[in-house]
């Protein structure tokens, strides 16, 4: 019997059935497209949601609502479990914030139980990959501060690399501004994205043609994954699994040994990366400490 339970929220990724699985209850985010909000209720399958993008949908998001998380967290509290939760980026959304107020207030109403809300600085398969160690490190037997004080030193270390497929979802997020996007869109630019110490997402190369975007993705794989601190890599894509298919090859031959998974690209992201996005993530050496310019020029 484990002395405390895992959980995360919807911006985190892994392979289909992986949290379910491994009994980590996953906090709902709440997302519209179009006129229909997704909020406890059926979900669209991810070829459909991506699908009702690509015919002209809208995809809002909010942050994760601290009554669902509290809703999760008691369940366990009043089972004697501490809890850890594994929350996404504070660099991109409000919800860790709102959360670590919420477990303040549970500690009070629970006493001797602890809720310990890790801010991930990741998101997706960078998120999954956190909670996947979480939840090792609670097989080997590591307390709940153990693990929570592991994962907050170690979050440096895992890395994420993105690609869009289309330059308005980035101005729709205000990542671009509507000249850059036409432009962009006009000359086929493929902006590589990363995510920075502060857990923000800031554009690091750009390329011409999805070919060479991909190309740029392996090589980020090329310089920071190293097989000897884990052997997975994470593939992620926006409903393009040829695309993904065509990353992973390009990421074999650089480490034949990797083990390379695939994942969708989650409601969350996806309403802001889009149909045809393209991901990695990884665990390897620490991210570097980029001067947060405009565009790094490809070399």
């Amino acid at each position: 019997m484990y002395k405390f339970a895992i959980t995360t929220d919807m911006a985190a990724d892994m392979p289909e059935g992986f949290f379910a699985e491994n009994g980590v209850d996953v906090v709902p985010m709440p997302f519209s497209v179009g006129s229909t909000d997704y909020y406890h209720c059926e979900l669209p399958s991810y070829p459909e949601f991506y699908d009702m993008m690509r015919g002209g949908e809208t995809a809002t998001t909010s942050q994760t609502s601290s009554y669902d998380a509290i809703k999760v967290f008691e369940k366990y509290l009043e089972q004697g479990l501490d809890v850890l939760h594994v929350s996404f980026s504070s660099g991109m959304s409000g919800g860790f914030a709102a959360l670590t107020a919420s477990a303040a207030e549970l500690e009070r109403r629970f006493k001797g139980r602890k809720v310990l809300v890790l801010d991930s600085l990741s998101g997706c398969g960078g998120q999954g990959l956190i909670v996947r160690d979480a939840l090792r490190m609670r097989e080997e037997g590591k307390t709940v501060d153990e693990v929570f004080s592991a994962l907050e030193d170690a979050r440096m270390n895992y890395h994420h690399f993105f690609i869009v497929e289309d330059l308005n979802t980035l101005y729709r997020g205000g990542r671009l501004s509507r000249l850059e996007a036409a432009v962009g869109t006009l000359l086929g630019i493929k902006p590589l994205l990363e995510l920075n110490h502060s857990g923000k997402i800031m554009p690091l190369l750009k390329v011409m043609g999805k070919k060479k975007a991909i190309a740029a993705l392996a090589e980020q794989v090329g310089k920071y994954y190293r097989p000897a601190v884990d052997d997975v890599i994470l593939v992620e894509h926006g409903d393009d699994m040829k695309g993904a298919q065509t990353l992973a090859g390009k990421i074999l031959e650089i480490f034949p040994e990797a083990k390379i998974e695939y994942a969708f690209v989650n409601y969350l992201v996806g309403a802001h990366a889009g149909p045809g996005a393209l991901a990695v993530f990884f665990k390897g050496v620490e991210r570097p400490r980029f001067i947060n310019l405009p565009f790094a020029k490809e070399n």
